[in-house]
Order: C-alpha cells, then sequence, then structure tokens
C-alpha cells in the first residue's frame, strides 16, 4: 500500500512533506506511514480524496482499480470486498 501511495506522491512531483502539508497532516505522520510505525487512518484517505478527487483510493489501498463502468482490473488477487469512503468520516464494505 505504501509503495502505491509512494508512486502517487512522485506522480505528482511533490516531496513527501508537500504531500502532508497539501492535505493537511503532519510531516511526522507521513514519515511514520512509510516507516511501519503506524497504518494510515480512514481519516488520512479522507484527506487524500478531498486535495485530489482523481486519485483512486481503491488502488492505494488494496492494489486493484476500478475502472469508470464499475468494472474490475483483475490482478494476480481475487476480490473480497471494496470500501467505499464517504465525506462525512463514515463508510461502506462490499
Amino acid at each position: 500500500m505504501m509503495a502505491r501511495l509512494e508512486e502517487f506522491i512522485k506522480s505528482k512531483k511533490i516531496s513527501k512533506s508537500a504531500f502532508a502539508n497539501h492535505i493537511g497532516v503532519q510531516r511526522s505522520s507521513i514519515a511514520h506511514f512509510f516507516s511501519g510505525r503506524n497504518k494510515p487512518s480512514l481519516d488520512f484517505y479522507i484527506k487524500i480524496k478531498e486535495k485530489y478527487p482523481e486519485v483512486d483510493l481503491n488502488w492505494i489501498i488494496s492494489g486493484i482499480k476500478i475502472k469508470k463502468n464499475n468494472k474490475f482490473s483483475k490482478s494476480s488477487q481475487e476480490i473480497d470486498s471494496i470500501i467505499i469512503l464517504f465525506k462525512d468520516g463514515s463508510y461502506e464494505k462490499r
């Protein structure tokens, strides 16, 4: 998951520090995520989606891309469930 997040950050041509500032989290939080000390929270992903609405959070979290027509792009893994994140901080697992 962190490799995909790092790939996304690099695609924006910004540093992890700048990314933290853009989404409104402390730089130390980002460092702790990448070091494996802490895991990102739902709030963290919501902040990413608010700042970068084009990002595919399903891909960042699971590695599975959902195409515009809601068909799944299969990787080497089978899909078990999908998590839908709502702006109010709630989520739904399907």
